[in-house]
């Protein structure tokens, strides 16, 4: 019970969003670091070294830092859940990253925390039950899941002239709640069941990165990690709770490789593609492996040159994502994206507000049953390094003094 406080924290960050039809399945929604101005670019752009990046996924990007950088973002919108005869609308809204690093020298420190995997779901369904003497009761029967891993980084970069290095302390900790309830119109009929899973754990990631006058790359590399913890059993009757396992591997993340390439076609354009290899095979016969290729065009103008339509940036792109669970009926999952982005320069150098749209769809009705679609906007600030000075604007000068009037 040590984490409970921890985790009920970082679920208030959650809020209402990081949900799917596909969580009873597994955990769907994968995060993996992308700040606004990246997911606006089609979640690419991993190891662009050719603006201020946040993503510090991979450790080694941190070192194209020169001063204190803090990020963090916003997201809110809409999802929708459909089967064959039925769909739901539902709101969301998540604060899915936030960064924070600085420089010495050659030296990048650093701490980032997001939202890893997640999976929440709830549905409601109006049933009846008939006993031996043909009495007949109405009930609601209500089933919930709430799955969500977070993943808190400190990392440490060095920049080097042949090749960068990046290292990172990571720290998983998360839950599974499953939860079934039935609520009659006799009271004393009603029960609630719910198994609980806490667990915790360490990791590693390890970065390289690289920049040319029109090319940065990056890769990276992020252990199996065995998350241990506790698994309990409640319901509304005696003895209330059963603790069925203590310290024992509950889930376990798997191995992930990250290569992401971004190209400078000129001073205004450039292009990222990204791609996430995930090893869930290895873990368990109910998994596969799981991918993502992402793909994204930017067009950042000189500040100042041209008319004002010429000098807004703008991006788009997309990704395709195999799941590493199959839906119900044993089909493969498949999820897109297409996305659009912005940003809004403030006044001081290197600050400013990213924006961008998502959609998102996943699943197919035909193929999987089930299918559910993501609307979502995210607000990202970057920038405000909060221990420099704010420049003088009015250089010293001195102060002119009245000539002496001439003496008779």
């Amino acid at each position: 019970m040590k984490i409970k406080m921890i985790l009920l924290l970082t679920c208030l960050a959650t809020l209402l969003g990081a949900n799917s039809i596909f969580s009873y399945q597994g955990l769907p929604m994968a995060n993996y670091g992308y700040d606004v101005y990246s997911v606006g670019m089609g979640s690419s752009g991993s190891a662009d070294f050719f603006r201020i990046n946040t993503n510090y996924t991979n450790p080694a990007v941190a070192t194209n830092i020169n001063k204190v950088i803090f990020s963090t973002s916003l997201a809110f919108g809409y999802q929708w859940y459909e089967s064959e005869n039925n769909s739901y609308r539902d709101d969301g809204l998540t604060f899915p990253y936030f960064t924070f690093a600085f420089p010495i020298n050659n030296h990048k420190f650093g701490f980032s925390f997001n939202t890893y995997l997640s999976g929440n779901l709830e549905s409601s369904v109006d049933k009846s039950w008939e006993d031996q003497q043909g009495n007949s009761y109405n009930f609601v029967e209500t089933s919930k899941i709430s799955s969500n891993i977070y993943r808190a980084d400190i990392f440490y970069a060095y920049k080097n002239p042949i090749v960068n290095f990046g290292i990172a302390g990571n720290y998983y900790l998360g839950h599974r709640t499953s939860y079934w309830e039935t609520e009659f119109e006799e009271e004393l009929l009603n029960n609630k069941y719910e198994s609980e899973k806490e667990f915790k754990n360490p990791g590693l990631t390890v970065g390289l990165s690289k920049k040319w006058d029109k090319i940065s790359v990056g890769l990276s590399y992020a252990i199996k990690t065995d998350l241990n913890g506790e698994y309990s059993f409640k319901y509304n009757h005696e003895p209330y709770e059963d603790i069925i396992g203590e310290d024992s591997k509950l889930f376990t993340v798997p191995a992930r490789y990250n290569a992401s390439l971004t190209y400078k076609i000129n001073e205004k354009y450039k292009t990222s593609c990204d791609l996430i290899w995930e090893e869930w095979d290895s873990i368990s016969d109910n998994y596969h492996n799981s991918y993502q290729l992402s793909l994204g065009v930017a067009y950042d103008p000189l500040s100042g040159y041209g008319e004002w339509y010429e000098q807004i940036p703008l991006r788009a792109g997309g990704y395709v994502r195999k799941l590493p669970f199959n839906s119900v009926n044993g089909e493969e999952i498949w999820e897109q994206s297409l996305s659009f982005g912005t940003s809004i320069p403030l006044r001081t150098p290197g600050k400013k507000i990213d924006l961008a749209a998502q959609y998102t769809d996943r699943g197919k009705i035909s193929e999987n049953q089930y299918r559910d679609k993501n609307l979502m906007f995210h607000i990202g600030i970057t920038g405000f390094d909060i221990f420099k000075k704010r420049y003088k604007k009015i250089a010293p000068r001195e102060i002119p003094k009245p000539d002496k009037k001439n003496e008779f």
